[in-house]
């Protein structure tokens, strides 16, 4: 759990947009060809309304690289990770995409089905 915490934690502590109201997050990271962080998008869950955040990938490094060397030791690193938490109940939920690029990919032609798939669900 602490280094889902720290996970967690640096994501807060790096989406300044964040307002004091969340009540959920939910951030998709992506990895390239040598498992390192690359990009990073996801959303940001209020009470009437959610907003798009990006915590930079290369903030996040250390601790999401202690996670994986945990969950994933010597095979190869996912493509994506998806960070889900909700605030009032501390809960939260990791899922990895191994193969399928793709997954959770937003354009402008999904974006609101992608934001409310995303959206922790986790009560």
């Amino acid at each position: 759990m602490t280094e889902v915490a720290d996970i967690i934690r640096q994501i807060v502590n790096g989406t300044e947009s964040l307002r004091d109201s969340w009540s959920g997050l939910s951030v998709v990271i992506g990895f390239d060809d040598d498992g390192d962080p690359d990009n990073s998008y996801g959303y940001a869950y209020y009470p009437n309304s959610v907003e798009a955040i990006a915590p930079a990938p290369w903030d996040l490094e250390a601790a999401i690289g202690g996670y994986l060397n945990t969950v994933y030791k010597d095979s190869p690193r996912p493509r994506k990770m998806l960070i889900q938490f909700n605030r009032p109940s501390g809960r939260y939920n990791i899922e990895f995409e191994d193969k399928d690029p793709g997954r959770w990919q937003v354009t402008p032609a999904n974006i609101e089905r992608i934001r409310e798939e995303l959206r922790p669900k986790l009560d």
